[in-house]
């Protein structure tokens, strides 16, 4: 296949943006289990659990827990999971404008590929392609809310469930965009290993007392120092960021376990039920007992 032909471009703007969703599943995939391969239309990979790796055409990205990967079609990519027992995972193919691979495979044969079904590529502008960066870190709650309701939506296939999915990704395509816009800074390179580590530790044990004092002595720095440096490695400030995987932890909590609502909101680290509840409610758009029942309608 030439990839001189690639990408087809299309000049557009995002209020003419018409998706269509080919796929969308939460999924568990071990270590054992690999991509390699290329597709015909855009997948959004969303890693809740784990880490993976993904090489695309040769360049290599190391994927954490609260990452987006972006993949494209006609680009070659190779998904390794690196943690075991597996990494869960969210993950949407689609096409921006109505496209081919509804009639036929998402995944090309490389020795029978249709050249014609592969996605075009949204440009805003006269250079600029839709999403510039195949990887966004520390995604807001707002973004892997819509993620996780395309998948219900389009799982379940309600009345026009196509157009609720429609309007879903159109949403989500500019929270994304606005995010990637937002940039990231880079902290000096001193700091960079600890950072990472503490990002590692608030993420592995959310309940714990975070408090601006605790994260600036990991660091051993001053804590407004601290802020400008862990705001220019993950693009939030401490506090948001560890409010944000409590958050994650919380719907995890409430999809896969029947622990009571209150239990939950002690082992994320809220000490107030009724705070835990407002702030829930704020960042989802509804109340963790209704949350709990969506998630478990398939």
């Amino acid at each position: 296949m030439d990839n001189a032909l690639f990408p087809r471009i299309r000049q557009t703007t995002l209020r003419d943006i018409s998706p269509v969703i080919h796929w969308a599943r939460q999924h568990y995939r071990a270590p054992a289990f690999k991509w390699s391969r290329r597709i015909y239309d855009f997948q959004l990979l969303y890693v809740k659990h784990g880490e993976i790796r993904a090489t695309i055409e040769g360049e290599t990205i190391e994927v954490r827990a609260g990452s987006l990967l972006i993949l494209s079609p006609w680009r070659h990519h190779r998904i390794e999971v690196l943690t075991e027992p597996h990494a869960e995972l969210l993950g949407i193919h689609f096409d921006f404008f109505d496209g081919a691979a509804n009639s036929h495979t998402i995944i090309a044969d490389e020795y029978n590929a249709d050249p014609g079904a592969f996605s075009d590529m949204p440009y805003l502008g006269a250079d600029r392609p839709i999403f510039t960066e195949p990887l966004l870190t520390n995604v807001s709650p707002r973004i892997i809310s819509l993620v996780e309701n395309v998948i219900l939506e389009w799982n379940d296939r309600q009345q026009d469930y196509d157009s609720v999915c429609k309007g879903l990704m159109i949403q989500l395509f500019g929270l994304l965009l606005r995010q990637q816009n937002e940039g990231r800074g880079t902290p000096h390179p001193k700091y960079e290993k600890r950072l990472l580590e503490l990002v590692h530790e608030i993420r592995t044990d959310c309940s714990r007392r975070w408090s601006s004092a605790d994260m600036a002595k990991f660091l051993l720095v001053h804590e407004d120092y601290m802020s400008r440096q862990f705001k220019a490695m993950m693009g939030v400030g401490p506090n948001k960021f560890v409010q944000t995987v409590r958050h994650q932890e919380a719907k995890r909590l409430l999809r896969e376990t029947d622990q009571t609502i209150e239990w939950i909101s002690g082992a994320v680290g809220y000490e107030d039920f009724h705070y835990f509840s407002r702030i829930f409610r704020r960042w989802e758009g509804m109340s963790a007992m209704q949350f709990r029942k969506l998630s478990r309608t398939i």
